[in-house]
């Protein structure tokens, strides 16, 4: 769908204004997840306020397509946008932000997760798939594991099973 088209479309349902946005924004962006939370009725709404904060129209239309399809979008957002004023906003259109977790000491986050759960390090290692001297090895600091790793021991640290479920096949 072109952009003429697109507008057309958008006008159909509510004015549309096509001016760029009101104030130069930084160049440096940042990913941010929002998610439908509701009807979702107010799509062009949602559309005008991301563009009110720096997105193209051509990355507003991608992330409410993205919503209304997939529930959920990244989209990348100037650093210098007043997020929480973005959020506040979008939450009354249905659209909810999601900050990413901040990334804790692998080590200490490792070791106390570990323990939460009653496990040797040769058990934990076991169960998450992993060779237990990597594990060691992040625990006591010599090596970093990478952030599909932290997530993986979040989601065993939440349920164990769900991890169990994914790393071994039935008998």
């Amino acid at each position: 769908m072109t952009n003429l088209e697109f507008m057309e479309r958008l006008a159909r349902l509510a004015p549309v204004r096509v001016d760029a946005p009101a104030r130069l924004f930084s160049e440096r962006r940042l990913p941010q997840t929002f998610i439908r939370i509701g009807r979702f009725d107010g799509r062009v709404k949602v559309a005008n306020r991301l563009r009110q904060d720096g997105l193209t129209l051509k990355a507003a239309h991608v992330a409410i397509t993205e919503l209304a399809e997939f529930d959920r979008t990244v989209c990348d957002i100037p650093d210098d946008v007043d997020m929480e004023a973005l959020a506040a906003d979008l939450l009354k259109l249905d659209v909810a932000w999601r900050r990413p977790l901040a990334m804790p000491e692998p080590a200490v986050f490792l070791a106390e997760v570990r323990a939460r759960h009653s496990l040797t390090q040769r058990q934990f290692a076991d169960r998450l798939g992993l060779d237990v001297r990597t594990l060691q090895n992040w625990e006591q600091g010599r090596n970093r594991p990478d952030a599909a790793v932290i997530a993986l021991v979040r989601i065993f640290d939440r349920d164990p099973r769900i991890v169990e479920d994914a790393l071994l096949a039935p008998v």
